[in-house]
């Protein structure tokens, strides 16, 4: 198994990705053999794509999908380099945004809270997570972002829903799991992708029995299409329950969104499972 360099870099991974991609549709057979070896199997009418390939290259360096090793790096990502005259300007920087997001959340501003997460890139997220784990200051910041989750605006409860994406405990599965019921379908989308995505979180969130159900009914009854789409990758985090596997097939044959029914193909694929009515 290959081994990340000690300093990662996430356009160097990509351009790996699309090299293994050219390869494979050319039919090289060192490319083959690696995309056996993770068990990515081809599937009638979809032909490896990017996506695939990223999965090869993830698999291959101890990841057990893209999403993973791309927050991995991004995390690891330094803010500057030695020596860069804008260090002390960077520092100031981030000490100020700390403040800025521990202010709200100490005068219980769930609304700017949520704003100035949905303001602010991956690299500043992280570095205001880090520096708030230092100072004991994540668990105020995510009680402000559930108390969001009872606010009138459908704006406020989105933003904090996708804030606790990076910053949730065990204290939001609870309230994340209740928000996959609102009323307006991108907060649903939010709280669905906040709860199931590991990759970007501290550690991982520990979920109730109801929970894989529920997503299995939100992939196929959601009234919303763009919620049923995102529910399918958000089954895929439970690809070892045979209950999301049979939800996966179903979705794949007779599905009549072809975004959804193309997803659920390319989730069985990377999962090398079989078609179970076959």
């Amino acid at each position: 198994m290959p081994r990340l360099p000690l300093s990662p870099d996430l356009d160097h991974l990509k351009q790996q990705a699309k090299r293994l991609l050219k390869a494979q549709r050319a039919g090289d057979p060192d490319a083959r053999a690696r995309v056996r070896a993770q068990q990515v199997r081809g599937v009638q009418g979809d032909p490896f794509r990017l996506t695939d390939a990223q999965w090869v290259v993830a698999k291959e360096y101890g990841f057990p999908n893209w999403a993973r090793l791309k927050a991995f790096v991004e995390a690891e990502a330094p803010a500057h380099t030695p020596g860069d005259n804008a260090l002390s300007n960077r520092q100031r920087f981030g000490r100020d945004l700390t403040l800025e997001i521990m202010a709200a959340a100490g005068r219980g501003d769930s609304e700017a809270l949520g704003a100035r997460f949905a303001a602010m890139p991956l690299r500043d997220i992280l570095s205001v997570r880090q520096s708030l784990a230092e100072a004991d200051g994540l668990g105020a910041v995510v009680s402000g972002l559930v108390d969001g989750f009872a606010h009138a605006k459908p704006r406020v409860r989105f933003d904090c829903a996708g804030a606790l994406d990076h910053m949730a405990d065990e204290r939001s599965a609870g309230p994340l799991r209740r928000l996959l019921d609102d009323p307006v379908p991108r907060v649903r989308r939010a709280a669905m992708h906040s709860l199931s995505c590991d990759a970007c979180k501290l550690s991982p969130l520990t979920h109730g029995d109801d929970l894989v159900p529920k997503l299995i009914d939100m992939a196929r009854h959601d009234p919303s299409v763009r919620v049923r789409r995102a529910a399918v990758p958000a089954l895929e985090s439970y690809c070892n329950d045979a209950r999301v596997q049979r939800t996966l097939n179903d979705l794949a044959r007779v599905e009549s969104d072809v975004v959804i029914a193309r997803a659920a193909r390319q989730a069985l694929r990377r999962l090398g499972v079989q078609d179970m009515n076959s």
